[in-house]
């Protein structure tokens, strides 16, 4: 857990340094704090029910997780060090077009709870715990079952077919 609470920590501040950066355009255009939560993080679209924004989540999450492991693998053909960062980017990006509309793609629990968080405490209040009949699990909850999802896959369905060494 502790580079959980690292991660979600690292997000928190990223939303600081975004609502210093973006204070004046917040009281200009929300200055009750009712509408802008989503600059920070994720909201389903409205017409999303609950259970879709979940799969959502544990798909995408698992796609990315079985992808990682497919260009690390060792006995794969792995991606060299320096094309790594470029394969993952590349996977994050076609998953993020393909499953970002519906709820915008946490992937991570850190890169929606620590702004989410942040949004609380900075007068947005309660709602970003309740709107969307309590999303706000979803994208906690979603990529730790889709990151258990895609790695018992690939080993499952790859790395458990590989010769013996």
């Amino acid at each position: 857990m502790p580079l959980t609470s690292r991660a979600t920590a690292g997000a928190f501040a990223a939303a600081i340094i975004v609502f210093i950066v973006y204070y004046p355009w917040f009281d200009i255009h929300d200055p009750e704090r009712e509408t802008t939560q989503g600059i920070f993080a994720t909201y389903p679209n409205a017409q999303i029910p609950n259970w879709s924004a979940l799969a959502n989540e544990i798909i995408g999450t698992a796609l990315l997780v079985s992808g990682i492991f497919a260009v690390g693998d060792q006995l794969n053909k792995p991606a060299s060090p320096y094309s790594f960062p470029g394969a993952v980017a590349l996977m994050l990006t076609c998953i993020g077009m393909a499953f970002g509309l519906d709820t915008g793609y946490a992937l991570n629990p850190a890169r929606d709870f620590g702004p989410r968080l942040f949004t609380f405490f900075a007068g947005w209040g309660w709602k970003v715990w309740t709107l969307r009949d309590g999303y706000f699990w979803i994208p906690i909850v979603g990529p730790f079952v889709g990151g258990i999802v895609g790695a018992a896959t690939y080993v499952g369905l790859i790395e458990a077919h590989h010769p013996p060494q």
